[in-house]
């Protein structure tokens, strides 16, 4: 009976050793939001208007040809079907959960981050004028 319950203990530890041991630990630190943001191209690949897909209106579905580019010295550019739509400066905003385009002049926008990831940016914009909410999904151009 002894050697049974020597067995057992010694499973027991075995199992337990071999549970809690993780993968060898990845030291690289996650990125951080600017790194995520600044590290590509970004294409947009939804766009709703309040709620309304607007890729299934063909005289919108060319916003899906809209690329922005933010740079690491707070800068942006934006193309539509390669032609340059706009440029600028950004900045996060609200402890990083908002990028602001343009700040402090007529053309100032505001995106909510509600996602940043390596390979998927979504926001939200709420238009002052008409509180229009227009949701932007965003890939990295490949």
């Amino acid at each position: 009976m002894k050697k049974f319950t020597i067995y057992y203990l010694l499973l027991f530890a075995v199992l337990f050793n071999l549970a809690s041991c993780d993968k060898k630990d990845d030291d690289t630190p996650a990125p951080s939001k600017q790194e995520l943001l600044t590290n590509k191209t970004w294409k947009t690949s939804k766009m709703l208007v309040d709620g309304v897909d607007m890729s299934q209106i063909p005289l919108f579905a060319f916003f899906l040809q809209t690329e922005y580019k933010f740079n690491t010295n707070k800068t942006y550019d934006a193309t539509l079907l390669t032609a340059p739509l706009g440029s600028g400066t950004w900045e996060f905003a609200s402890n990083e959960t908002v990028i602001v385009q343009d700040a402090g002049t007529d053309e100032e926008t505001r995106w909510t981050i509600v996602e940043l990831k390596e390979n998927s940016l979504k926001v939200t914009e709420i238009d002052p004028d008409d509180n229009t909410k227009t949701d932007y999904e965003f890939v990295p151009k490949k």
